[in-house]
């Protein structure tokens, strides 16, 4: 059990200290050591292996029983409290939608496509941001717990697989749950999704088409997403009889390290420069497109004339840069009017609440200005 540093100054800290307890019993409760109705550790234990005085559990305990998430009974001790989903006098539904990032790629349209569907019918909608970070996920789905939301779409990280605690404590709270983008491992919930590795093919048979045989992969780290690109690119190629050297495919480990990063954007400047290099990039979505493009301006080289670049996104082309993109598309505004409706369905009985069904989305070709014949 981690422990709380103390300092010398109470007075000073203490609202930092019962603040740093409660946050610690609500990651202990996401990380799924705890569940509905289980007692809590008492104060004395508490004190001994969090490391602070007795006042600051109890005003820990306080503002959790204030908050619902425990119910303290005395000569009993502390409870995690019992989420419901029964609303009978909630006027007002209310959705709520997790996603990685809020304003990074095919985001910002799923928000807009999701809230306006919710919108419509005069249902609240939660967006909440998870970083990427599973664990931060597993609090987020507390609090909405707490708050007794209606449904919950969510975009999985890409980072490490989301337990699968996280989702059974809101079925099991008759919660319905709908997955975007990717699939969550072992639970039965409906998936609006993709064909990954037919946007590596689009994206190849793309650039065949213009005469290319040297090209790149950049992707913006390696996971699931960027692999299925990868491999479909391959199969286009070889299909073509050109194969996809490993040397071309640039990415690196999930990580937000600069040092990685720097790493990752050096070896791709080493690429552009070697004799073979390659005369077009598939990059796995649009924001890390605009950034191949500035690396090849930065040292000398034009879009489409000497690289051409193709990315993959949102079919709203919401930006100069984008709307002169050449990109694999989909409908993501769709998507997320999508999740929201099967949230709608499932909740009220028209399809059922353990539903492994997957929706697959249509890829389409926005034609910018950014693939030409290659030069060389």
């Amino acid at each position: 059990m981690s422990r709380i540093n103390e300092t010398s100054s109470l007075d000073n800290t203490v609202g930092l200290k019962w603040q740093a307890v409660k946050k610690y019993v609500l990651s202990e409760v996401a990380l799924g050591k705890y569940t509905e109705g289980d007692v809590l550790p008492s104060e004395s234990y508490l004190c001994k292996h969090v490391g602070v005085s007795r006042n600051t559990i109890r005003q820990a305990f306080d503002e959790l029983e204030k908050e619902g998430y425990v119910n303290r009974v005395q000569g009993k001790g502390t409870f995690l409290a019992k989420f419901s989903a029964g609303k009978s006098s909630q006027k007002t539904q209310m959705f709520g939608l997790i996603i990685p990032d809020i304003v990074r790629s095919l985001y910002p349209s799923l928000v807009q496509g999701f809230d306006h569907e919710q919108s419509i019918r005069s249902y609240q909608t939660v967006i909440c941001q998870s970083d990427n970070d599973v664990n931060k996920q597993g609090n987020i789905i507390l609090q909405l717990l707490n708050r007794a939301v209606d449904g919950l779409a969510i975009v999985p990280p890409t980072t490490l697989s989301t337990p699968i605690f996280q989702i059974e404590q809101l079925l099991n709270a008759g919660i319905p749950v709908v997955a975007c983008h990717r699939s969550i491992a072992g639970v039965d919930v409906p998936t609006l999704t993709w064909d990954r590795e037919g946007v590596g093919k689009l994206a190849g048979k793309i650039l065949i088409e213009e005469g290319h045989s040297r090209i790149a992969y950049f992707g913006v780290s390696r996971y699931s997403v960027t692999e299925s690109h990868v491999k479909g690119l391959k199969t286009v190629l070889n299909d073509a009889g050109i194969s996809l050297q490993n040397s071309m495919v640039i990415y690196e480990p999930a990580s937000d390290t600069e040092e990685l990063e720097n790493q990752k954007i050096s070896k791709f400047i080493d690429l552009l420069g070697a004799k073979d290099r390659p005369t077009a990039v598939f990059c796995n979505d649009d924001t890390e497109a605009e950034r191949v493009y500035w690396i090849a301006n930065k040292i000398g080289m034009k879009v489409p004339q000497d690289l051409s670049i193709i990315g993959f996104g949102n079919n709203l082309r919401d930006t100069i840069f984008r709307k002169n993109l050449t990109s694999v598309v989909v409908d993501e505004y769709s998507l997320g009017k999508k999740a929201a409706l099967i949230l709608h369905e499932t909740r009220t009985g028209k399809l059922p609440m353990h539903n492994n069904q997957s929706f697959i989305m249509d890829l389409n070709i926005h034609s910018g200005t950014t693939v030409s014949k290659p030069n060389c």
